[in-house]
């Protein structure tokens, strides 16, 4: 639809700037995760997601010790480590659902430096070539458009969203989400 390329279009030039990560904000099945699920298929790019919450720990996104396959005990990457050193793209769903311990982890890699520190090793890792971070969220609050609550949404820090190229998701118009629900759905038009 219209309004989906224009936003397909401001999500290609943020990936050509290539060095901020990217926060998609917009209203409930506005689209913004399949988006981000649709470039990387396009683009042959493996996408991992967190589907955050209120319980969501650091250790999903940086790892932990755990039980290895041999029985022994090893270090297993979370999500975010393991996208950073095999150079694919993440995608933090519904981050403003996220506890503030776990944004805060966030911070070393979104400054200037780059990179994740593993606190349990004390390993340092950086991003190898082709990683992108990608995320998502509800407005907090009410939203404006359609009154819809999002309950348990906390506001990020205007500092820690200046870390982000931020791309609004508007929800499609009635006459987009007609043609989305004929093509998609297979009902007829009328």
């Amino acid at each position: 639809t219209p309004s989906t390329v224009a936003t397909l279009r401001k999500v290609s030039r943020a990936l050509a700037y290539g060095r901020a990560p990217i926060l998609l904000q917009g209203p409930t099945c506005a689209g913004k995760t399949t988006l981000v699920e649709y470039f990387a298929a396009r683009l042959g790019v493996t996408c991992s997601r967190v589907n955050n919450h209120e319980h969501t720990d650091v250790a999903e996104y940086v790892g932990r010790y755990a039980p290895l396959p041999d029985g022994s005990i090893g270090w297993l990457d979370g999500a975010l480590a393991g996208a950073l050193r095999r150079g694919e793209w993440l995608l933090l769903d519904e981050l403003n659902l996220a506890p503030p311990d776990v944004l805060e982890a966030l911070n070393r890699l979104l400054d200037d430096n780059r990179e994740l520190r593993v606190a349990e090793t004390g390993e340092i890792i950086r991003p190898r070539p082709g990683f992108a971070l990608f995320a998502t969220q509800n407005p907090a609050g009410v939203c404006a458009a359609s009154g819809a609550s999002y309950g348990g949404r906390k506001p990020l820090s205007r500092a820690f969203r200046d870390r982000f190229v931020e791309i609004h998701v508007s929800e499609p118009p009635p006459t987009e989400l007609e043609a989305i629900i004929v093509r998609v759905g297979g009902v007829a038009s009328s």
